[in-house]
């Protein structure tokens, strides 16, 4: 497991800036330079308002002096706009390396994840944890790095500045800072970033909430409903909203009272300066440097609010992490080496499971030996471990407890890779890429148009590749061809065909045809079946129509988890009472659906 622990700004940067760390360095050095070249203008100002002062009481003006000043004042913002601008490049260089490093190496771990991830995580929330956060770090590396050194930069030379010029007007601005920090102390406790953290996480489920309700819009619009009727979608716009609003009052009266508490010593300063002005010496300097005060005290508020602006924003930055966090923490597959058995075929021995965040195992206590060249049924009620027992075989998990071998070897310590060469799955519902109907029979593999075409036929796809423009080339999905449930069932049944593989895995897999593509199906499935018995494959099919079963050679009646019986259709209607009733009631079913057609 990769647990990612640091987090942090120049972790971040350590972790993904392969080849760009560089700019890193460079980004902060010129903003540190930036930042002192913001200070020098006001300080060269209020020399200039100083020489005016002292020429207009000694009506003697050194003109020459005052233009000096003014070239300081432009040398210093054409440097600052020179060094902010290579701070920039350099940053937003940075940022697109870490983006594509983040995006990258979260692809990679995920691939490596079990299949059952997939299941218990919603497409949309993946998306908005990799994608999304990716494209956060990007834009504070990119636009808020470069500030970063200098609001550290620019408010440490104030302060020094402050106190050099007139220790009283420094104390004053100081102490409203101080005021405002403590107050401000409140927004960086535990709660605070809890609260951050529960707005993210509503703030995720509102965005796959949102994705599913828009998917299902056809249905609510078909059935006159609101979009309370789809009540997940309903639930997380409260919790957002909720979440939202807890953590904007939470941090509204204590910004309040930094923002009054900051500002407030520059209204104070010409009081001062009023209150000093009978005992001082030079009352005219006094004036001076109170407005010279004025200025600095107005640029050391806004130097710290953009401070903590960006402490804020490193604090989304850490949350954000923390997000990506949540990818990198889940377990991949374990795989070690271990002394091969001698024995063929799927063995499952003293076999439990139980899923993830349940407390009753799915299964227990299995003992089965799927033999080579054989096919097998898996029936039984809804729940009873049927999909749950195909998802071991194809890893979607490891198991708890015993023992489960494929042609000897642990199927833990297979490579993930390795494992699915070995096997076809034709799932209940079956997905189609956006792309070619090629791409979507081969899934990469490299085949002869002879070989697709083959393959199709075998599957009853014969219409499908008819009426496409464009042969195999025709682009599916968006901008695009459409198919039905039933044909997208038989371009995955052509798949199978075309991998020719070790074990072949059938879930349901006319469960959402209609009738004339699920007769297709069926005729499919038994030429499928047929070719994989000659390559003395294991076949496993789940099946709730019995009628789809009866050939097969052993067919495996289970019931909460447990195996209740096994052997042939004609052994299980003689010895089984379960099973014959089963059988029964379902020949019933379709007695009364025909007679009342």
């Amino acid at each position: 497991m990769d647990k990612r622990k640091k987090n942090g700004l120049s972790e971040t940067v350590r972790r993904y800036g392969k080849g760009r760390k560089s700019f890193f360095y460079t980004t902060l050095l010129f903003s540190a330079i930036y930042g002192l070249s913001s200070i020098l203008p006001y300080y060269f100002i209020w020399k200039i308002i100083n020489a005016l002062v002292r020429g207009a009481i000694s009506q003697s003006l050194d003109t020459s002096l005052i233009v000096h000043y003014a070239l300081w004042i432009v040398a210093s913002q054409l440097i600052g706009l020179i060094v902010y601008f290579i701070a920039l490049a350099s940053s937003h260089i940075l940022a697109f390396r870490v983006e594509k490093n983040i995006r990258k190496e979260a692809m990679a771990y995920v691939l490596e994840l079990p299949l059952g991830f997939f299941q218990n995580h919603d497409s949309g929330v993946l998306r908005r944890l990799i994608d999304d956060n990716a494209s956060k770090t990007h834009g504070l590396i990119a636009h808020v790095l470069p500030d970063v050194t200098g609001a550290m930069v620019v408010p440490i030379c104030l302060v020094v500045v402050l106190f050099l010029v007139d220790w009283r007007f420094g104390l004053l601005c100081v102490s409203g800072v101080a005021i405002a920090f403590f107050n401000m102390a409140t927004l960086l406790q535990g709660s605070a970033r809890l609260m951050m953290d529960k707005y993210a996480q509503a703030s995720e489920s509102l965005s796959a909430n949102g994705v599913e309700y828009i998917r299902g819009i056809p249905v609510v619009k078909v059935f006159n409903q609101t979009v309370e009727s789809f009540k997940r979608f309903h639930d997380s716009i409260l919790d957002y909203d909720k979440h939202a609003k807890n953590f904007v009052n939470f941090c509204r009266p204590a910004m309040s009272r930094y923002t009054v508490s900051l500002y407030a010593p520059v209204l104070l300063l010409p009081l001062l300066c009023i209150f000093l002005m009978p005992g001082s010496v030079q009352p005219v300097e006094l004036f001076v440097k109170c407005l010279f005060y004025v200025m600095i005290a107005i640029l050391f508020y806004t130097s710290l609010m953009r401070t903590m602006a960006i402490n804020e924003q490193l604090n989304v930055f850490n949350v954000t992490l923390a997000r990506l966090d949540t990818i990198f923490s889940q377990n991949k597959m374990i795989v070690k080496e271990e002394q091969k058995k001698k024995e063929e075929g799927i063995v499952f021995e003293n076999v439990s499971f139980t899923y993830p965040s349940k407390d009753e195992a799915a299964l227990k206590d299995i003992n089965l030996h799927f033999e080579k060249g054989k096919s097998y049924a898996l029936v039984g009620k809804s729940g009873s471990g049927k999909t749950t027992l195909v998802h071991l075989i194809a890893r979607f998990y490891d198991i708890t407890q015993g023992s489960l071998r494929m042609d000897g070897k642990e199927l833990r310590n297979i490579e993930n890779d390795e494992l699915l060469k070995e096997l076809s799955i034709v799932f209940q519902m079956n997905k189609l890429m956006k792309n070619t109907l090629r791409e979507n029979i081969t899934m990469g593999g490299d085949f002869s148009e002879e070989e697709i075409k083959d393959a199709l036929e075998k599957a009853g796809g014969q219409d499908i590749l008819e009426r496409m423009e464009q042969g195999l080339d025709t682009m599916l999905g968006t901008k695009g061809t459409y198919l039905s449930g039933g044909e997208i069932q038989r371009v995955a049944l052509a798949r199978a065909f075309l991998r020719k593989s070790k074990v072949l895995l059938l879930d349901e897999a006319t469960a959402y045809a209609d009738p004339e593509n699920e007769e297709v199906i069926q005729q499919s499935i038994k030429k499928l079946r047929e070719e994989e018995k000659q390559r003395e494959s294991v076949i496993i099919m789940i099946a709730h129509r019995l009628n789809t079963v009866k050939d097969a050679d052993q067919i495996i009646l289970m019931d909460e988890g447990r195996i209740l019986e096994q052997g042939s259709h004609k052994e299980l209607m003689e010895r089984c009472e379960t099973y014959r009733k089963m059988y029964e009631e379902f020949t019933r079913s379709i007695e009364w659906r025909v007679k009342h057609a």
